[in-house]
This record gives C-alpha cells, sequence and structure tokens, in this order.
C-alpha cells in the first residue's frame, strides 16, 4: 500500500517537473546530489552510490547530460577517478525545477493531508528514529 501511494505521488511530481523543465528524474537526481552532496561536485562513483546506480547506467546518463550542457566530467589527477561537476546550464536548470518539485509535492502530498494525519505521521517519523538510534528488538 505505501510503495504504490508513493510510486503514485512520486510519478505525478516527476510528471510536472519534467513538462515544465524538460529535466528527467534522473538528471533531477544528479544534479540535486550533486549541489548536496558534494556543492557542486563528485566523484563518479560516489554519485553512482549516492544514487543506488551502477557504474554503467550513470556513466551513460552522464553522457546525455553532458550533451545537453548540465554536467562536465573530469579526469582526476590523483588516481585513476573522474569528477562530476555541474555546469551553470546543469544549476539553472536544477534551480528553476526545485520551487516545480516542491510546489507538486505540496499539491499531491501535503494538501492532502488533514491536521491528525500530520501529528500522525510525525509521531511515527519519531518513533521509527528513535527505534533506529537503539535497535532494541522488539517483544
Amino acid at each position: 500500500m505505501w510503495k504504490g501511494s508513493f510510486q503514485s505521488i512520486f510519478g505525478r511530481v516527476i510528471k510536472e517537473m519534467s513538462e515544465h523543465t524538460g529535466l528527467s528524474e534522473g538528471d533531477y537526481g544528479v544534479l540535486d546530489r550533486l549541489v548536496l552532496l558534494g556543492d557542486g561536485s563528485l566523484r563518479q562513483q560516489e554519485l553512482a552510490e549516492s544514487m543506488d546506480w551502477d557504474k554503467s547506467r550513470l556513466s551513460h546518463h552522464l553522457t546525455r547530460m553532458e550533451k545537453r550542457r548540465l554536467v562536465t566530467r573530469k579526469p582526476l589527477e590523483t588516481d585513476r577517478g573522474v569528477q562530476v561537476i555541474i555546469t551553470s546550464v546543469g544549476k539553472s536548470a536544477l534551480d528553476d525545477a526545485r520551487p516545480i518539485v516542491s510546489k507538486a509535492i505540496r499539491k499531491h502530498f501535503l494538501n492532502q493531508l488533514t491536521d491528525q494525519d500530520i501529528e500522525l505521521i510525525t509521531k511515527l517519523a519519531e518513533r521509527t528514529k528513535a527505534g533506529a538510534a537503539c535497535k532494541a528488538p522488539r517483544p
């Protein structure tokens, strides 16, 4: 039930973002991680791990993004790794997409919740966070 609900909401959010910006889900994921996790750049391997993508999938996706000037790649001088860097075009596309994504999340999820729903979700999040911290087995 949760998975189906999430996929339905997420699909609508991605559809609105793509229609308004031309970015795919993967494009947004790459650009967002470059900024949030790497201040604009990450090693390609770190990016693949953060997206749970294999190296080949990410490499092909980055090639398409490079053609659209959203990112660049450059070999690292210290080892055989590759650095992925967001371009000004990519940063602008991400900046344009973020408010659209936020608005779509509000529209398709948050605005559907009652105050009671929010209270229950908050309690559940706090309980699962506390449970993860102590990892005590449940009787």
